[in-house]
């Protein structure tokens, strides 16, 4: 009995941060989305503002955590914010279908923190279906045109500047995801996520007012708050997020299974953000899909 219970735990489990990744690559395309007829910095602020919003009915519960892990979610705040607005600078000037492979670094960053950080065992299935996965991307970055090298939109220099933004944001990120792991078995999902979005929003608040000063102009505009895109984004995010706290919360929950399933995200970022923004060569890499996907259902077995 305590076997079978543990198994529907973990399915739970599974279900919560699988959902996680699915809404975050809808969370991916519509930022771009956003960002078509906005800045950068406004897309973060409006997003980022409205998800504090829509949780700051939290606060009485966040109030009771201990500063010390309040001051680490302020640096797990300083280094999202940072991996946000690499991110987005990124797939605003490049083929989203393209730049979001790349992410797999993600992969390789949380199986060695989960070797050495947390110590979790790994069964011959799961590498089996890690291997999988990594052909997969490894495919899906290596089609006929080599559309990585070759852009249409940037220049190489530029085109250069956009995929080291890109990785740079990958490696905060999941230096984050890390941190979150460790986080969550001391602290509560909305301790966490109350803290999280408040410190996003007063760095994000203060950067506008910064960058509104030294360009003496609103960075954020009128136009930008009639942006319904993000405000989607942020409501997406708000739910995003509390699946994946959930998730994490659970002891059991690993590191390295939590990084190869975010290639969910992959697969409705390529998927759905080449079709919505019609990024081309998007049939070669259609059936790769069904590659990452196999790899996954193995490492759920």
């Amino acid at each position: 009995h305590s076997t079978s219970r543990r198994q529907r735990q973990m399915c739970i489990r599974d279900r919560y941060i699988c959902l996680y990744w699915f809404l975050i690559g809808f969370f991916n395309v519509y930022k771009k989305q956003a960002a078509k007829d906005s800045s950068v910095l406004s897309v973060l602020t409006i997003y980022t503002v409205t998800g504090f919003l829509l949780i700051s009915w939290k606060a009485a519960e966040a109030f009771t955590l201990s500063y010390e892990y309040i001051l680490l979610i302020l640096l797990k705040s300083a280094i999202i914010v940072t991996s946000w607005n690499l991110e987005l600078n990124a797939i605003k000037d490049y083929y989203i279908s393209i730049l979001q492979p790349l992410s797999a670094i993600r992969v390789v960053i949380a199986f060695c923190a989960s070797i050495l950080i947390f110590s979790e065992p790994s069964s011959w299935m799961q590498f089996v279906g890690i291997l999988i996965v990594g052909i997969g991307i490894a495919l899906l970055n290596n089609d006929k045109n080599k559309n990585l090298f070759i852009s249409r939109k940037v220049g190489y220099k530029k085109l250069n500047k956009v995929v080291i933004f890109f990785l740079i944001s990958c490696i905060l990120s999941e230096t984050s995801a890390i941190f979150d792991k460790f986080a969550l078995q001391n602290i509560t999902q909305n301790q966490m996520q109350w803290w999280f979005m408040f410190f996003d929003s007063i760095f994000l608040i203060l950067i506008t007012v910064v960058v509104s000063l030294i360009k003496k102009k609103p960075v954020i505009t009128k136009s930008d708050f009639k942006n319904i895109y993000a405000y989607a984004v942020g409501l997406i995010l708000i739910v995003a997020d509390n699946l994946l706290f959930t998730g994490l919360m659970d002891p059991a929950s690993k590191a390295s299974i939590v990084a190869v399933l975010k290639q969910i995200a992959l697969v409705v970022t390529v998927l759905f953000g080449g079709l919505m923004f019609k990024e081309p060569n998007l049939k070669e890499r259609l059936y790769v899909l069904a590659i990452i996907l196999c790899g996954i259902i193995i490492i759920l077995i």
